[in-house]
């Protein structure tokens, strides 16, 4: 039988979720866990301390309506800083302008409506890792 290549301790992506939902985090951790390195963020000034102090990640998890600060205001900061790090924004509002526009401008990678699917999140997970290795290239 084959093991997959967490069950081999290979976990070679790291994937920030930032949520201001307990349960959302945790509901994407799980999901996420087995394949991927996770990282978690409950606001998006804690996203940006987790990149500052451990170093940048492949993908970025962030819901879009968070207090203080949007997912998409942080994506950019994100784009700007960290240009490997590709954003996936999760958002029950994904025809919002806000978010169009931040899709124009690059510096969201894909719009995930909620509720999402594990399935689909990691389909997802895979085009944005695609992405995030053509930048580094």
């Amino acid at each position: 039988m084959g093991f997959s290549r967490a069950q081999k301790g290979e976990k070679s992506a790291t994937v920030l979720v930032v949520d201001d939902e307990p349960l959302n985090r945790d509901l994407l951790r799980r999901v996420l866990c087995f394949d991927y390195q996770v990282r978690e963020a409950e606001d998006p000034s804690a996203a940006i301390r987790v990149l500052e102090n451990e170093g940048p990640v492949d993908v970025m998890i962030c819901d879009h309506l968070m207090p203080g600060r949007s997912g998409t205001d942080l994506a950019r900061d994100v784009r700007t800083r960290w240009p490997q790090t590709v954003s996936i924004l999760l958002t029950g509002y994904d025809d919002a302008p806000e978010v169009e526009q931040a899709r124009r401008d690059g510096s969201i990678f894909e719009v995930m409506g909620k509720p999402w699917l594990a399935p689909h999140l990691r389909e997802a997970i895979t085009r944005a890792l695609a992405e995030a290795s053509r930048r580094k290239s």
